[in-house]
This record gives structure tokens, sequence and C-alpha cells, in this order.
């Protein structure tokens, strides 16, 4: 019996669908940083520590390496090698030696000392096309900047792995909540394979001058559209105006940072 080859797209369906949710936020806040990351400068890693306060994850172990281990780092290094993908697991590394621990080369069955090869997985992890396997990201489709990208316009060539950074687990149940329909004029995108697509608005933006929190309360499931405008502060936002479903309810206090400080300034 001849081999069944699959295509490109169903394979990388496939292979996105063995990566657990720890693992691919995991793998989402990796790829954020591979615009900063140099192969040749361990410096430009992450820390353990540092990944572990990023993702804000509980303390599971007597170190943050074994803590992450139990919480994502284990199973994306099981999935990379599985799959034949760059070891993007080589990021996160010790905060003194600034090497990866000893555990990072055993799913690939290199030698502790193999740097060469290290260095090597960090090249092709910034040269691999990750996006298939993140979460609600369209392929050549990147988000306009929001007011959190702190990016000129010159750099949204970054844009997109920035957006979905932001599009966490917390968004994901905000837009399942509302079916993918925005909650401004109840649109959504049906994309060829027949699922919806949305996106999910911080009210008060992540990023700095804002800090506003990753919570349900200051997240909206938009339209692209809508989204855009209040990225842009084009449009105050008035409670009355959104779409409700239960389980979600919008922060009253997020709503008027946006009206005072977004929409106010157009920006």
């Amino acid at each position: 019996m001849a081999a069944v080859i699959l295509p490109p797209e169903l394979m990388r369906s496939r292979e996105a669908e063995r990566l657990t949710d720890e693992a691919r936020r995991l793998l989402t806040f990796l790829v954020s940083l591979l615009p900063d990351l140099n192969p040749n400068e361990p410096r430009t890693c992450v820390r353990y520590k540092e990944a572990h306060d990023k993702l804000q994850l509980r303390q599971k172990g007597t170190t943050y390496g074994e803590s992450l281990k139990k919480q994502g780092l284990a199973a994306l290094a099981d999935w990379t090698a599985a799959t034949g993908k760059p070891a993007i697991t080589g990021m996160i590394v010790d905060g003194t030696s600034l090497m990866p621990a000893k555990g990072y080369y055993k799913p690939f069955g290199r030698s502790v000392d193999d740097f060469e090869w290290w260095r090597d997985q960090l090249r092709r992890s910034k040269e691999f096309d990750w996006a298939p396997y993140l979460p609600f990201s369209i392929e050549g489709t990147p988000t306009p900047i929001a007011t959190d990208i702190e990016e000129p316009a010159a750099q949204r060539v970054e844009t997109r792995v920035y957006r979905v950074l932001r599009d966490t687990e917390l968004a994901l149940r905000v837009k399942k909540a509302h079916n993918y329909e925005c909650q401004i004029c109840g649109q959504t995108i049906v994309l060829k394979d027949g699922t919806r697509y949305a996106e999910a608005h911080h009210i008060r933006p992540l990023g700095r001058p804002h800090d506003g929190p990753d919570a349900q309360e200051n997240i909206l499931c938009l339209c692209p559209n809508h989204h855009v405008e209040l990225d842009y502060g084009v449009r105050a936002i008035a409670r009355e105006e959104l779409r409700v479903v239960e389980g979600h309810n919008v922060g009253t206090k997020y709503l008027k940072y946006h009206n005072d400080h977004i929409a106010a300034n157009g920006s």
C-alpha cells in the first residue's frame, strides 16, 4: 500500500494539535522574544526565573527550571524533537552559567557540551516560521499596531508576533464565550475551513505606559475593524453598546480608562 502524503497545511494542523496548552503558551512567549535573540550572545536569551515570572506560573518545583518543566517546558521540548522543529527551548538559560540545563539536550540525543549545535538551533529558531503553530494567528494578515505596542511603524514586520503573545488563554475563553462575534457589531469572520475568527482587545492595554492586567474583565471580543478603532482611540466605549454573555463581565474601570486616556487622546 502506498504511503499517504498529507498536504502541508493538514500536516501542520495535526502537529499543532499535539501541543499542550502550556507548551503552546511557552512557545508563544519564546517566539515573541526571537527578534531580540542573538544566537552568538547568550545574554540575549531568557533566564528560567524571568520566563517563569513573565508567564505568571505557580511554583511547582524546588527550582524555576523544574517548575517550568512541569508547566510546558518538557512538553514543548518533546514536541519540537518529535516533529523535527528547531530546539527553541534552548532560549531559556540558567541565570549564572547562561547555558541551558543538561535536560535540554536529552530529547534530541545530543551531548551536554554540544554548544555549536545549541547555537545552530537558536539560529534555526529565528529563521523558522512558527506562525502555523501559534494561537489565533493568520499567516500574512498582521494585526495593526495597538496602543500598547511601542515599536515604530517601520517595525511593523514584528507586529504579528507581539499580537499573538497577547492572545492568552483568557482571551481565547472570552472569544469562545461570544462565539467569536464582535461585542460591538455582532459580526464574525468565517474562514475557508469553516472556523470563526475574532480578535481579543485589552481595554486598558498591557504594555507601557498603560500597564493593564491580563484579566477577562479587561478583554473584549471584537471584529478587526472595531479592534483597530479602539486601538487607535477612534471611538469611546459605551457599556450599553456592548453585547454581553453570561460569565463575561466587562470592568467599568477599564472602560473609563479607555475613554479617559485613549479615546480622549486619539491614541
